[in-house]
């Protein structure tokens, strides 16, 4: 059957069988994930800021311009 579980529930200690998972899972190392998800955030937060900068402007006014009126 696909959905049986692996290892087997009903097993003994030492009896565990070797599984072939459907989704095999990888562990990463916590240093490394760590700091790829610092990075991660830090260059979301870099684009958000230069989208908002660049092209989300739109109803902005110039603030020296309407001073000098």
């Amino acid at each position: 059957m696909i959905f049986l579980s692996c290892p087997p529930v009903y097993t003994l200690p030492g009896t565990w069988s070797k599984c072939n998972a459907l989704i095999p899972h990888y562990n990463a190392d916590p240093d490394q994930t760590f700091g790829i998800s610092i990075l991660v955030i830090l260059v979301a937060l870099s684009g958000y800021g230069v989208y908002r900068a660049f092209f989300a402007n739109k109803g902005l006014t110039d603030q020296w311009e309407e001073h000098d009126d």
